[in-house]
């Protein structure tokens, strides 16, 4: 299993390979489809950003809970990257004959620090900066026998503070669309999951700047456990 991801995040790197460090690192969208009070789920992601672990429990017939972590330390030739996130929140789930609607709303707060060299202007690139994300969430999903698969839509909204940077600038808030495609298969229990997606601005950045310190990339693979816990 180990060696089958390995393979799937190198061929996503190779394929969405970026030129520049980024500041903002888009986790794995968590997509539980929930369909009945008691219903838990622990998942763990690898994206390009880190590892991602995700938590979701429906606490009633209709609304679930869900907590999102995500932690990255990294370090090569005299260059470092170190990112750490958490978020938490609630929403709303129906699923009927086959399919599940939900929405989320979430906060969570998150910190990046890195060194490395920016390969456009030849210059090391030092910055880190604490940020809080929100962000509203609606999953469509279909289910049968050994798979679940859908589509989610993420729009966030980003407020970075405490940051110190040196030959970089960025935009210190901005709004994010992040799509992904997603599917899950495998028995109840245990499922092997991936996505793919994007995240990009809708708006203009009014001073022309700092987009490429935004990663675009929205991916992941990994599993993730079903429990009933009625």
């Amino acid at each position: 299993m180990k060696k089958f991801l390995l393979v799937i995040n190198v061929i996503f790197i190779l394929f969405f390979a970026s030129c520049a460090p980024p500041v903002y690192l888009p986790n794995s969208i968590n997509a539980p489809l929930l369909k009945e009070k008691g219903d838990a789920g622990v998942g763990y992601n690898k994206p390009l950003g880190g590892h991602d672990i995700q938590i979701s429990h429906a606490s009633s017939e209709n609304v679930g809970l869900m907590l999102n972590g995500t932690y990255l330390s990294e370090s090569w030739s005299d260059n470092y990257r170190r990112h750490k996130f958490i978020e938490m929140g609630m929403g709303f789930f129906h699923q009927d004959e086959g399919f599940i609607q939900e929405i989320y709303a979430c906060a969570g707060w998150g910190s990046n620090s890195l060194k490395e060299i920016v390969l456009f202007d030849s210059e090391d690139a030092r910055v880190s900066a604490d940020y809080i994300r929100l962000f509203i969430q609606p999953n469509l999903g279909v289910f049968q026998e050994g798979f679940e698969g859908g589509f989610g839509f993420r729009v966030c909204y980003i407020n970075f503070y405490n940051i110190n940077y040196s030959n970089i600038d960025f935009q210190r808030t901005k709004i994010l669309l992040e799509p992904v495609v997603f599917i899950k298969l495998g028995p109840p229990v245990f499922k092997f999951q991936m996505q793919l997606g994007n995240s990009f601005r809708p708006f203009e950045d009014p001073e022309g700047r700092g987009d490429i310190f935004y990663d675009n990339r929205l991916l992941g693979a990994g599993f993730s456990i079903m429990l009933n816990i009625k």
